[in-house]
C-alpha cells in the first residue's frame, strides 16, 4: 500500500482545519490515523472552538440543552475532542473563535435564529472571521512541504464555508493545500466530484475505520445528531469509504489543478 500522500515527505507535518469539534474526525479520521501510523506529525485545529458570550441566543440555548453541559457546553465539547484526538493520535488545537450559533450582528442580533441559518451564505458581518482565520494561519510556524487540509464545505454550513474561503485565499510559499469531503454531508448529497479540482484517494485499513468510529463515538454530545445508533457509525463510514474507493475503503481529498504538486527543490 503506497503512503497516504506520496507527494509529501514522511517527516512533513500535516495540519487539518476542522470548523467544529468533530468535523475532522467525521470527515477524514481514518486518514488521520493512517498518517500517524506512517509517522507524520498531525495537528487538528478546530477553528470555531471558543466559548460563547453570555447570554446565549435562543437557538444556541436550545442546542446546549440538547447536548448537555449547559453554559459549559463548549468546555465539554473540547474535552470530547481531546478524547477523540487521543484515539487518532493527533494533536488537538482549539482556536477561540465563536461558532455561528453564538455570533451576533453589528446591532447585537443573533446571526443564527434556527437550523436554516446554519446553511446560509456568510453574512457581511462574518467577513471578519475569514481575516481572523488567515491571521491565525499566518502566525503558525510553517516549513516548505507542509500540507494544510480544509473542508470543501459540502452541505453549505456557514462555518465550513468561511474556513474554505479563508484557505482558498491564503498562501504560504511551499505549503500545499488540499480539501476533504465533509461527512455526513457528502454522504447525504451523493457527492461525486468537484469541477476544476483533481481527486486523491487515501486507502484505509480496517483498523483505520475502526479507530475512526471510536473517535466519532468520543463526541458523546454530537454523534446522536448524525447517527441513529452506535453500531450505525462504523456501518455508514465504511459504506461511504467503499463508495469513494470503488470497492477498497478510502477517504478522498481534492487538490487544485496541477496535482500532484511538483516542487523544484525536491520537497514534493
Amino acid at each position: 500500500m503506497p503512503r497516504a500522500f506520496p507527494f509529501v515527505k514522511p517527516e512533513i507535518r500535516i495540519r487539518v482545519l476542522s470548523p467544529h469539534l468533530d468535523d475532522a474526525a467525521l470527515s477524514c479520521g481514518g486518514t488521520l490515523h493512517r498518517l500517524r501510523r506512517e509517522g507524520h506529525p498531525v495537528e487538528v485545529i478546530t477553528v470555531f472552538a471558543g466559548d460563547p458570550v453570555l447570554p446565549l441566543p435562543p437557538f444556541a440555548q436550545a442546542l446546549h440543552e440538547l447536548w448537555g453541559g449547559r453554559e459549559n457546553a463548549m468546555a465539554m465539547r473540547r474535552a470530547e475532542d481531546q478524547d477523540a484526538m487521543a484515539l487518532l493520535q493527533a494533536i488537538p488545537i482549539h482556536w477561540p473563535f465563536p461558532d455561528t450559533i453564538y455570533r451576533r450582528d453589528a446591532q447585537g442580533q443573533p446571526l443564527c435564529r434556527g437550523r436554516e441559518d446554519l446553511f446560509r451564505a456568510p453574512h457581511p458581518d462574518d467577513a471578519i472571521w475569514i481575516e481572523r482565520i488567515q491571521e491565525a494561519l499566518a502566525a503558525l510556524s510553517w516549513k516548505a512541504g507542509d500540507l494544510l487540509l480544509a473542508p470543501l464545505a459540502l452541505g453549505g454550513h456557514v462555518d465550513h464555508r468561511l474556513v474554505r474561503m479563508a484557505v482558498e485565499s491564503w498562501e504560504r510559499p511551499g505549503v500545499l493545500r488540499g480539501f476533504y469531503e465533509d461527512f455526513p454531508y457528502a454522504e447525504w448529497e451523493g457527492f461525486s466530484g468537484l469541477p476544476g479540482a483533481l481527486p486523491h484517494s487515501v486507502e484505509l485499513a480496517d483498523e483505520d475505520l475502526e479507530v475512526k468510529a471510536r473517535a466519532i463515538r468520543a463526541y458523546r454530545s454530537q454523534w446522536p445528531i448524525f447517527f441513529a445508533a452506535e453500531e450505525e457509525i462504523l456501518e455508514r463510514i465504511r459504506a461511504y469509504a467503499l463508495r469513494v474507493g470503488k470497492g477498497a475503503p478510502a477517504e478522498r481529498f481534492w487538490f487544485p489543478m496541477g496535482f500532484p504538486p511538483v516542487d523544484p527543490s525536491g520537497i514534493a
